[in-house]
This record gives C-alpha cells, structure tokens and sequence, in this order.
C-alpha cells in the first residue's frame, strides 16, 4: 500500500459555509517525483472546447509555475493546503477548510455555466498512485 486517505469529506457549517477537508497518510517518503494529470469536461457534452487533459510534472511545476491551467488548478486550494513547496514531500498531504465559496470565485472566472466533472490522477514514479474525482456544478 502506497498511500491511504485518512478523511476527505465536505461540511456545511450553515447556509453559507461550506468546507472541504482531506488528509492523505504516505507509506513511502519521501516523494520527489510525481506527476499528476488533470481532466476537466462537462458532462452533458464531450465537444465543447471547454474540455481540458492535461499531465504535468509536479514538482518542475511547484519550482517553476509556468502551466497556466496547471496553476489555476494549484491557486484553487493552494492557500488552504500544505502542498506550497517543491519536492521532495516527507510529510502528508493536507487541505484543510476549503471554503466552497472560495472554489466558487476561482470557477466564475474560468468556465461557462454547466454540470461537470473534474479528474485528477497522481503518479508517482510513473506508477498511478491515486484518481480523485470530483463532480460540481456552476450556474
């Protein structure tokens, strides 16, 4: 076993606050090379430009910032992650109180209205270590 999530949920404090957590715990450390591919598509429709596939290496990436998605991607839960450095990672991973509304402003800039879906898969060493998978809608 590589990695395991020790929580990853979303919380809805009242009407207006909504959170998203998660913990990853790694077996192996430290991580100094791991990429990670990112697909965005609506859901509806598989032909709209809106469809993005991208992979990059995410530690060039953490050093240099130069994919403009890639770090729309990043800034979108940066300042609530302990992901804010280069490789190597010798610690886990942690997002802690997302705010949905943050996500929201992040999104409203970026993307039409509709329903979509968001997947990310993180390899290390070249072998696929994790997918994450996440479902939103913007109107």
């Amino acid at each position: 076993m590589f990695m395991d999530y020790e929580y990853c949920y979303l919380k809805s404090e009242n009407r207006t606050y909504k959170y998203l957590s998660l913990k990853t715990k790694f077996y192996h450390l430290p991580i100094d090379n791991c990429q990670t591919r990112f697909q965005l598509r609506m859901r509806e429709n598989k032909r709209i430009p809106y469809n993005f596939d991208f992979k990059v290496d995410s530690c060039k990436f953490l050093r240099e910032r130069k994919h403009a998605i890639a770090n729309w991607v990043y800034q979108a839960f940066a300042g609530y992650s302990n992901i804010n450095h280069t490789c190597p990672y010798d610690h886990d991973v942690v997002v802690d109180k997302l705010p949905v509304q943050h996500l929201n402003k992040v999104v409203q800039s970026f993307i039409p209205d509709g329903r979509y879906v968001m997947n990310s898969t993180w390899l290390v060493a070249g072998i696929p270590r994790s997918d994450v998978v996440l479902y939103f809608t913007k109107s």
